[in-house]
């Protein structure tokens, strides 16, 4: 057996391998979904009201910081048991200007700004340090929180033995373009498979925000990684690892996804990077939880790879179809695999689609066949983030532009409409 034909052999066992791993826990989400919707896990009952401190780590967020900082003063939740921190990270815009506003406004509300930025985790961990909070909420700058996030994160919490929330994300500008619409899809598509994760017992990442931590559990761990530039995964990685429990909460957030090629690319290339960084940070993980688990997580953190040799697969079929390279009768097995996964992957992609689109037929068709150019998209980033985060390291830092687009003004009046 030559080169050749070992690294497609290799190929073709690493796609059969994926797809018996990844397609199980799919049709559990799907199904969990299906039957009760997201994060169907009961809560506990409800508690006397704890002191809850919301972090708030913001840099050149003028578009969308005040839509953030109105949506957390109409939360439903006591005010002498809320405080805000805000940590503004050196902007060049008028980021400190808005938060300084709303300080004025609300003295629950607290900005402190920080001459020098050194990343979201060290911003972060300076937060905690200001707060008093028995609870620590997260959010992003363009984050729409549901007014009742709080409360029905909180009766998660009454386990002691619960140590973090997170909820998930809803997309504000699904109409802005092509690009977004893709992006949200993969995000429920990824909501499917952590649902299916939850049901079994294996490792869910966190959110970046909409995300609450017990006080004493994040003192445990060591607080946010100021040095991982995906601190929320790096985070969850050491929660699982002291064997902290956590739970998928049915709590909203509506959030930006990325609307131009550009921006796509930039959290894409930070994203894989970052991840990649974290596998190889917690290589050992199997000595501190189930093998199951560590194994789990190590396949989502090296995923960016698995999206690599996806791309080289696909590229290696197109070359022998076109009789170059390998013969196309040697390509025949990973044909069938590749194939099988593309099968699955519209499968799973139509459902998505049905689920969350409100367009016609001809509208699903385009978005799913749109689906192979963004994939190819999403390989360069996650190639350029490995080569990136392998040469640069911590120096890896691409900042996600938002934009503020909101699909239509009712959709943003009905997300911040207090209860009456």
């Amino acid at each position: 057996m030559n080169f050749a034909d070992g690294f497609v052999l290799a190929l073709t066992i690493i796609f059969l391998a994926y797809f018996a791993y990844a397609t199980p826990i799919i049709m559990v989400g799907i199904w969990r979904y299906k039957k009760h919707g997201f994060a169907s896990e009961e809560p506990g009952e409800g508690w006397d009201p704890p002191n809850v401190s919301i972090l708030v780590p913001v840099k050149n967020e003028e578009k969308v910081v005040g839509r953030l900082l109105d949506a957390i003063t109409r939360l439903d939740y006591p005010r002498e048991n809320l405080e805000v921190i805000v940590v503004e990270d050196q902007s060049k815009d008028r980021t400190l200007e808005i938060c300084q506003d709303f300080a004025r406004q609300y003295p629950w509300i607290k900005v402190f700004h920080r001459a020098a930025s050194v990343g979201k985790g060290d911003a972060l961990n300076f937060g905690f340090g200001k707060s008093t909070g028995e609870i620590i909420a997260t959010f992003d700058a363009d984050d729409i929180p549901e007014p009742l996030a709080i409360t029905k994160a909180l009766r998660y919490f009454s386990d002691a033995k619960v140590g973090a929330v997170h909820g998930y994300h809803r997309t504000l500008n699904l109409q802005e373009s092509i690009v977004a619409r893709l992006a949200a899809y993969e995000t429920f598509l990824y909501r499917l498979a952590n649902d299916g994760k939850y049901a079994l017992k294996l490792f869910v990442a966190f959110s970046g925000s909409n995300t609450f931590f017990r006080r004493t559990a994040l003192e445990l761990v060591g607080l946010w990684d100021p040095n991982s530039i995906v601190e929320d995964a790096e985070l969850a990685v050491r929660f699982a690892r002291a064997g902290i429990p956590t739970k998928l909460a049915p709590v909203e957030s509506w959030q930006e996804m990325p609307a131009k090629v550009k921006s796509l690319l930039k959290q894409r290339i930070r994203w894989s990077g970052g991840n990649i960084q974290t596998g190889l940070k917690h290589w050992d993980a199997w000595r501190s939880m189930s093998p199951v688990k560590a194994f789990d997580m190590e396949v989502l953190m090296m995923s960016p790879i698995m999206a690599i040799l996806a791309f080289v697969g696909w590229a290696l079929l197109a070359l022998g179809v076109g009789h170059i390279g390998i013969p196309v009768a040697e390509l025949v097995p990973l044909l069938i695999v590749m194939g099988a996964l593309n099968i699955f992957y519209f499968g799973t992609m139509l459902t998505v689609v049905v689920a969350q689109a409100k367009t016609g037929l001809v509208s699903y068709l385009t978005l799913i066949l749109a689906t192979y150019p963004y994939a190819t998209l999403l390989s360069v980033a996650n190639f350029v983030g490995l080569i990136s985060v392998l040469v640069l390291g911590r120096r890896l830092w691409l900042k996600t532009e938002k934009t503020g687009y909101v699909d239509s003004p009712a959709l943003f009046a009905s997300l911040t409409k207090t209860r009456e």
